[in-house]
């Protein structure tokens, strides 16, 4: 094994420790100047990180900034889709929802539609969807409130044994 004398060593940190040669007052002088390039270095990488960090922030301010703006802009043009559809408040109740069903795309999953009479003697209308998904029936459930001005009164929600991420809504509505 080659291991080496302490006196190897000795010699060696000798040859790297150049500056003991050097008069105290040098010696105090660079290590001062050691010491101001090392807190030079740490607060150049604090300033760093720190314009860094400001920098995402107006980013980060930007993007929300063009987001409301997009945000306000597909508001405003959901909002111009919805006024150029035809009223279907004013059609009977059992038109409506068949034409807001075609209109969403849903009228090959619309197996049933059958009036239904509500208990307070409204006329109503019990609709049966299968095979739906849960965005289907949030853009279901709103169109109907939004274009045909209808109200649920029931709602009977089946999940499918053969795909759990699809279901069988029983719907009743009523104006």
């Amino acid at each position: 094994m080659n291991q080496a004398s302490p006196l190897s060593v000795r010699f060696r940190l000798q040859a790297v420790t150049f500056w003991h040669d050097w008069p105290p007052g040098r010696q105090r002088a660079a290590l001062c100047l050691l010491l101001a390039l090392t807190a030079l270095g740490v607060v150049t990488i604090w300033l760093w990180l720190l314009t860094a960090t400001l920098r995402a922030a107006e980013r980060e301010a930007a993007a929300m900034e063009r987001h409301h703006q997009v945000s306000e802009l597909a508001t405003e043009i959901r909002g111009l889709e919805r006024a150029a559809v035809p009223e279907q408040t004013n059609l009977p109740i059992l038109l409506a929802t068949r034409q807001i069903s075609r209109d969403i795309g849903l009228e090959e999953k619309l197996i049933s539609v059958r009036p239904a009479l509500q208990a307070a003697g409204r006329d109503g209308v019990q609709l049966y969807f299968e095979r739906l998904t849960l965005p289907d029936l949030l853009s279901l459930l709103e169109a109907l409130q939004r274009d045909g001005g209808l109200h649920t009164s029931t709602l009977t929600f089946n999940r499918r044994l053969d795909n759990p991420s699809l279901a069988d809504i029983q719907v009743v509505l009523h104006r």
